[in-house]
């Protein structure tokens, strides 16, 4: 089957359509706010000040 401007522009119509239907469906899926951030799910550990002193 021969690759057509039409056909190809058809395809990236089809491709934005389902990212932007992914989009939405992720955007209803989400929280109203994000969640607060809190101390306890700290991702970086910290260094005791003796540690520091090398």
């Amino acid at each position: 089957m021969p690759d057509t401007k039409s056909g190809r522009e058809r395809k990236g119509r089809n491709k934005r359509r389902q990212l932007e239907s992914r989009l939405n469906e992720r955007e209803l899926d989400a929280a109203e706010e994000p969640p607060e951030p809190s101390l306890d799910e700290v991702d970086s550990e910290y260094l005791d000040e003796d540690e520091l002193d090398w």
